[in-house]
């Protein structure tokens, strides 16, 4: 063998005398001394926890080692060795996560149907709102007035038949010209009967007031009517209940200036409705006759329903006329109701077809909209409203939605005989009657009262709200992986590492493992 120079022998020596002192270094590094409790622990460096090549599969791992959804740890070791233990666990995660995944998607589905839940009380008040009362009637109309038109009588006699037999009348057999003239509402007001001749005597609260001012003429389907309580700046309320309490009225229905008309009554129709509702809107009907004494018990509901996004009536939407930015689409009534909005519709139709309104058209007021003569309301008017309201797809062409919040009076009616025999004499005395027999023919008497200070509260409430839907999807997590709301982001967490992952490998960079390193 050669001879060894002694400057190369000294560069071997300074060598290993580098790595030695290198190696001693890194056992420094990858070691520290805890003292405080008298012992000495180790711990590994970050440059023993690195692997050389960090793969996508360690990244699982670690995920697996570290989530706290229940059986990931079991699917795979530390050392990565799938294991038939592993196998079980994994197809019982999958299993669950499959039918977790089917819950949440019928959880999700039955809140974006908006399921409607309805609940139902009895409200004790110490005030109610006293409902509008309508007396219309039985004839409107006063034929004392009208013998000023000799043929009058005669055309509601044959018109009231005619309405019976669908016949037309013969207008060609009255001459005087009255029968094509358009009248004003002065006019039907003045062939009409007043409440100064058909009210006898109105009591309110247990206290007398005066009937004539109290009680609002209106123009209805019935002719002219009188309301109480109607579209007034001070609504009136009632805070005591009972037939004493409320409305009391002796009425005079003024039998001997009858006219001949379609119907063959004799009495009063009450119709009981919103003080701010026009009284053909749906109002609650009651009849009471003359030679009776009619109670009439009311309780009133009040009914609340969900807006959109909700189904408030099965495949409909109500119209939500609290929101802050609704408008009325109407034109002629106030506020707005379903029936409001088809009343306007059916009337703006007949108005369209014979150039003419109804007496209770709200436009029969303007001067420049005529009112129908007596021959257009036989021959147009009355037969398109009647033909309307029989048509089944005109509530599709009016485009007219319930309201969302609104109110019903239902009401329970009986009567007795009035008056009694023992009074009957001192009645006809005050009235003028001129028989107790004439007196039972035309007078009768009227209350109206809440049966109970209670009002009964129907309102529609959402079954799925936000906080329901996150307890039912926190249950189904927890029942299938005992995972919550902190496990979705740790999910989170897997896919933003695995997406880091993957731009360091396309950029040719050594992988990391952030699960230890951040």
């Amino acid at each position: 063998m050669g001879e060894v120079k002694p400057d190369r022998v000294k560069a071997w020596t300074q060598g290993d005398k580098e790595k030695r002192n290198f190696t001693i270094l890194q056992q420094i590094h990858s070691t520290r001394t805890l003292s405080g409790d008298g012992m000495t622990r180790t711990e590994k460096t970050d440059a023993e926890v690195v692997a050389p090549n960090y793969k996508l599969r360690d990244l699982w791992a670690e995920f697996c080692q570290t989530t706290a959804i229940h059986g990931f740890n079991k699917i795979t070791r530390r050392n990565r060795r799938f294991t038939f233990r592993g196998v079980l666990w994994s197809v019982a995660v999958c299993g669950a996560t499959a039918f977790l995944i089917f819950n949440l998607m019928s959880e999700i589905g039955d809140y974006y149907s908006f399921p409607i839940g309805t609940k139902v009380t009895n409200k004790i008040r110490s005030t109610i709102e006293f409902p509008a009362v309508t007396i219309c009637n039985r004839c409107t109309l006063n034929r004392s007035r009208l013998m000023s038109y000799p043929d009058l009588e005669a055309y509601f006699r044959d018109a009231s038949i005619n309405e019976r037999s669908s016949t037309v009348y013969n207008f060609a057999d009255i001459v005087d010209g009255i029968m094509q003239q358009s009248q004003s509402l002065e006019w039907w007001t003045n062939m009409s009967m007043d409440a100064s001749s058909l009210f006898n005597l109105c009591y309110f609260g247990g206290e007398s007031i005066d009937c004539t001012s109290n009680f609002r003429p209106v123009f209805t389907d019935e002719g002219l009517c009188h309301t109480f309580n109607f579209n007034t700046s001070d609504i009136v309320n009632v805070k005591t209940s009972g037939n004493r309490a409320n409305l009391i009225v002796n009425y005079d229905i003024g039998q001997r200036f009858y006219t001949f008309r379609e119907n063959m009554a004799a009495g009063i129709k009450v119709l009981l409705h919103n003080s701010r509702h026009h009284p053909d809107a749906n109002p609650t009907v009651v009849m009471a006759a003359p030679g009776f004494s009619t109670y009439v018990a009311m309780h009133k509901s009040e009914y609340v329903y969900l807006p959109h996004p909700y189904m408030a009536f099965d495949e409909m939407e109500c119209v939500d006329t609290n929101r802050p930015d609704f408008v009325n689409p109407l034109k002629y009534y106030s506020p707005y109701t379903y029936d409001h909005c088809f009343m306007e519709c059916i009337q703006t139709k007949a108005y369209n077809l014979c150039g003419c309104v109804g007496p209770s058209d709200p436009r029969s007021a303007e001067p420049d909209i005529p009112i129908c003569s007596l021959e257009k309301q036989d021959t147009c008017y009355s037969i398109s409203v009647r033909e309307m309201f029989k048509n089944t797809t005109l509530e599709a062409e009016c485009q007219c939605g319930t309201q969302c919040n609104f109110e019903t009076f239902n009401a329970q009616v009986s009567s007795s005989a009035y008056p009694a025999e023992i009074w009957a004499e001192t009645l006809n005395n005050n009235t003028n009657s001129e028989t107790s027999e004439f007196f039972r023919n035309n007078f009768l008497e009227l209350r109206v009262f809440y049966d109970k200070m209670m009002v009964t509260s129907i309102k529609q409430h959402p079954q799925y709200t936000r906080a329901t839907l996150f307890s039912n999807v926190g249950g189904q997590m927890g029942l299938c992986l005992g995972a919550s709301i902190l496990t979705v982001a740790e999910i989170g967490e897997l896919l933003t590492f695995m997406f880091l992952y993957m731009m360091d490998r396309l950029r040719g960079r050594k992988a990391e493992n952030r699960f230890n390193r951040w």
